[in-house]
């Protein structure tokens, strides 16, 4: 799994600038910047805040498979 390219994908489905990102995470601009340019990974602390912005947990975000097909019986 690429980090980076989760959170900008994860940026995208929300239809988010990375203005709008950095404010609702409230990280700065520029953190988020080096993040996507320079492909720096992110702290846990500000992974975190992404993922509070993005409205899942840490667990969910490391999750690389979401369709799971239930059985009932």
């Amino acid at each position: 799994m690429d980090i980076i390219d989760k959170i900008k994908r994860l940026t995208y489905e929300k239809g988010w600038t990375i203005y709008q990102l950095s404010n609702e995470a409230e990280i700065g601009q520029s953190t988020l910047t080096n993040m996507f340019t320079r492909k720096t990974l992110p702290s846990i602390t500000t992974l975190t805040k992404l993922c509070d912005a993005f409205e899942i947990t840490l667990s969910e975000f490391f999750e690389e498979n979401k369709n799971i097909i239930e059985i009932f019986t």
